[in-house]
């Protein structure tokens, strides 16, 4: 088979499947966008139906020639609706396209066959001219759009700019035929990338559109981890902002439910729609009370206020997504678009994700806040106990509020990459689905590690202690076994000084020695680490100290770091939970003793803590 066989033969099944998939998705939902689809790629490929036809009748039918013609002259003017939808188009335009396939027809009809040169290039002007209208408009829809449509009118454009390119070239070689035998098989393999731009712009795979929504809803969530604390003003405003610049407009309304009046009430909003009581009414309150994202156009069947509310807004199409959890409803986007979109699914679909996510993010903000509540409610119950209850309920306040802090982040995590499992690859699990898996379980041992340190945190204080002589010589001892591996790995050296007996717990000055080196060594230098323990007695304590030759801190953190959960260093340079030394001070205390540091930049650290003598 010669190549010039090859690639006609593939082209023609190439759009023969494309017709398929469109009328598929046409009948599936019955809408006119997809209808106008169908109807394009139907006009381009109407040749390639009728070389099948006759493949398998067996008969030329060449009356059938006529109507392949006549379609494919039917193809700008359909374009060019098209792009009706989601930009405005001139009527001079508009008319222009369909006066010229009017012509164009008359032409083709009662024109010589062959056609005339002449005729040919009237054609050729005809679909150069309104085609390259379409693809600067698809091109302009793209740098307009984000996520899904983005993509596809890029392919659209694509497409549509290849068809041009492949008319110029059709008519170069009708008036140079000594061309054929080179353009003929570039004409062949452009149109059969035609063919696959208008597929993956107007009939793309499922999993491709949602692995450009899965992009999208990344650099979403990746925005969303930056923003912690935030407030609910904050919360909406970004919910606006992303839907504005997704959507290309301005004219969107954010609203979440009033509690106490059981209503929504208008949180963020454009300055077009300033009066609440605009658009709280009619098809709005159905997707409210239906709970799922819709798109309403001006054409459908509206409540007269309804319509009214779009004519004043000079908006043809309205979006209206729920903000809602698995367990309650919490607000609605509603998005005004001037005249529509192309892809009006991805659209609803982008602006759910956003939706969805904002929702997490609104029910942990009402959780956080309940417990700043609470917390303020126990701070002033605190002050009326005694002194001494009152330094403790204080931490204790502080210790709930911080851990709950903290845990929201890694919980939240897992929240939202194991929602999002569930509702994208509930069938079937890709890289991307991998991916979410382990930032889920990373979340999750992140949690673990959390709680496990909390426990151990707030038993050093509520368990009984029993303060017997204890051989601190001993303790150092089976704290370095139990740190055996770790100080083998860093090819650590622990050097001490004569170690004393002093009265104490025998398990918290374990914990404390285990703590201090295992800190040592664990913030070490390019060097090899060396930690050396000394006591020596002085006014009546014990004064211990542990030095290392790590890469020691600023002067100003030396205090901070004593707190719970205070950390100078990202989890990814050196992992923990910012508990330790939190636990160490805690242990001193409980002795009667202080603790603390002295350190110079990359040059070590001592720790100093007394225990009474």
């Amino acid at each position: 088979m010669a190549l010039n066989e090859f690639l006609s033969l593939l082209s023609r099944y190439f759009f023969i499947l494309l017709i398929i998939l469109t009328l598929r998705d046409y009948l599936l939902h019955r809408d006119k966008i997809r209808r106008d689809i169908f109807l394009v790629i139907l006009c381009l490929g109407c040749g390639s139906l009728i070389q099948a036809v006759r493949s398998l009748t067996g008969s030329p039918l060449p009356e059938l020639s006529k109507i392949s013609q006549i379609a494919l002259l039917a193809q700008p003017y359909l374009l060019v609706r098209l792009v009706r939808y989601f930009r405005p188009v001139s009527p001079a335009i508009l008319r222009g396209a369909l006066f010229g396939m009017v012509v164009s027809w008359v032409l083709l009809l009662f024109a010589e066959t062959p056609l005339p040169p002449l005729v040919t290039l009237a054609l050729i002007i005809y679909f150069v001219a309104i085609d390259g209208y379409a693809v600067f408009a698809f091109v302009q829809g793209a740098f307009s759009s984000v996520g899904v449509v983005r993509q596809r009118l890029r392919f659209t454009a694509a497409g549509s700019g290849l068809l041009v390119v492949v008319l110029l070239l059709a008519g170069v070689r009708t008036f140079l035929p000594d061309t054929a035998p080179v353009l003929l098989p570039l004409i062949q393999f452009l149109a059969i990338l035609l063919i696959l731009a208008y597929y993956l712009g107007f009939a793309p795979p499922r999993w491709l559109r949602q692995s450009w929504q899965l992009a999208e809803l990344r650099d979403y969530l990746q925005h969303v981890q930056k923003s912690r604390d935030q407030t609910l003003d904050e919360i909406v405003d970004q919910l606006y902002q992303s839907v504005s610049r997704a959507m290309g407009t301005e004219v969107v309304a954010v609203a979440l439910l009033d509690k106490e009046k059981q209503q929504l009430a208008i949180q963020k909003s454009s300055k077009s729609l300033s009066s609440p009581s605009l658009y709280l009414g009619g098809i709005v309150q159905e997707a409210w009370r239906k709970q799922e994202s819709l798109a309403v156009y001006k054409s459908t069947g509206l409540s007269s206020e309804d319509v009214r509310l779009m004519e004043t807004l000079e908006t043809e199409t309205l979006l209206l997504v729920p903000i809602a959890t698995s367990d309650r409803p919490l607000g609605l986007v509603m998005v005004f678009l001037e005249n529509g979109s192309l892809f009006v699914d991805d659209d609803l679909s982008l602006v759910t994700i956003f939706a969805q996510q904002t929702a997490i993010l609104l029910e942990n903000h009402a959780m956080l806040d309940e417990l700043h509540r609470y917390t303020e409610d126990l701070e002033r119950k605190v002050q009326e106990r005694t002194l001494a209850l009152q330094r403790s309920n204080q931490e204790l306040g502080r210790f709930a509020y911080v851990a709950s802090h903290d845990l929201q982040e890694p919980l939240r995590m897992v929240s939202l990459y194991l929602q999002l499992l569930e509702t994208r690859y509930a069938d079937k699990l890709d890289e991307d689905a991998h991916e979410f898996i382990g930032f889920a379980v990373d979340g999750a041992v992140r949690m673990k590690s959390l709680i496990n340190d909390l426990l151990i945190y707030s038993r050093v204080e509520t368990q009984p202690r029993d303060f017997t002589m204890v051989d601190c010589q001993k303790v150092l001892d089976e704290a370095s076994k139990f740190l055996e591996v770790t100080i083998s790995e860093a090819e650590a050296s622990v050097t001490h000084d004569p170690l004393p007996q002093i009265k104490g717990d025998e398990q918290l000055i374990l914990q404390l020695f285990q703590n201090l080196i295992s800190n040592a060594i664990k913030y070490r230098s390019t060097r090899k680490p060396e930690v050396h323990i000394g006591a020596k007695r002085e006014n009546g304590h014990w004064l211990f100290s542990v030095r290392d030759n790590g890469i020691g801190m600023e002067t100003q953190y030396l205090e901070r770091i004593f707190i719970i959960f205070q950390r100078l260093h990202d989890r990814s340079q050196y992992p923990g939970t910012g508990i330790g030394l939190a636990i160490c001070k805690k242990a001193v205390e409980l002795h009667g003793g202080r603790i603390w540091a002295e350190s110079e930049v990359d040059k070590g650290t001592t720790f100093y803590f007394t225990i009474p003598a």
